[in-house]
């Protein structure tokens, strides 16, 4: 599989602005509309709007973008609350993983536009859900020792995983869903997706060619 490196200054530019949105998100959220926060079983757990953006990245400017984006994101946790960065930043990578095998699933197998998305969903979801399952094993008593025993972390771990679920396909849904909100000429303009300037690039990318069809099928 090659990686896409984007380094022309509008891929960086548009990076830069997504990753600013990643930050404002977490560093200044408005509770009850973009930060929802639960405690499932006495857990704490967040429902957030940071993963969109993050997503949008993924699909418009490439894997190694959307690494950038989640790192802004520790950052912009971290520098408050490390372990909250730790767990988040675990969370929204795993979800990219999940995404990225179901694009290369789909690509292989010649998906029409909506059953991508559904796969992206579905992978997104377990790998999350899953990931997450076993970090939070491992993590939660290293982090939270005075709280959380072998027993209590499987417990928590397994109370949050409908919630990871819910976290991914907000975070999926919402971000395909603003891509596909992008207008076409705005695409080409800014080198998303499938439109990327062929002379940025020192590896190609897996396409994105199931989720730019959409835009075209609604068009016509």
């Amino acid at each position: 599989m090659k990686i896409n490196l984007r380094t022309d200054s509008k891929s960086i530019a548009l990076l830069a602005v997504f990753s600013a949105m990643v930050a404002m998100l977490e560093v200044f959220p408005i509770v009850g509309i973009t930060d929802l926060k639960f405690f499932p079983g006495g857990t704490p757990f967040t429902l957030d709007w940071t993963g969109i953006p993050i997503a949008i990245v993924f699909l418009g400017l490439g894997l190694v973008s959307s690494f950038v984006s989640i790192s802004v994101m520790f950052v912009a946790i971290g520098y408050r609350n490390f372990t909250g960065a730790v767990f988040k930043g675990a969370a929204e990578l795993l979800t990219i993983i999940g995404v990225l095998l179901a694009r290369v699933i789909a690509k292989r197998m010649s998906l029409g536009s909506r059953a991508s998305i559904l796969l992206y969903m579905c992978f997104g979801a377990v790998f999350r859900a899953i990931g997450m399952y076993i970090f939070n094993i491992q993590f939660l008593p290293v982090f939270y020792p005075a709280f959380y025993t072998p027993e209590a972390a499987i417990t928590a771990s397994t109370v949050l995983v409908p919630w990871n679920i819910i976290q991914a396909i907000i975070n999926i849904v919402g971000g395909i869903t603003l891509y596909q909100l992008i207008p076409k000429e705005l695409k080409v303009e800014a080198g998303l997706g499938e439109f990327r300037p062929k002379s940025s690039m020192k590896y190609e990318e897996i396409s994105t060619e199931e989720i730019d069809a959409s835009d075209d099928e609604k068009q016509d």
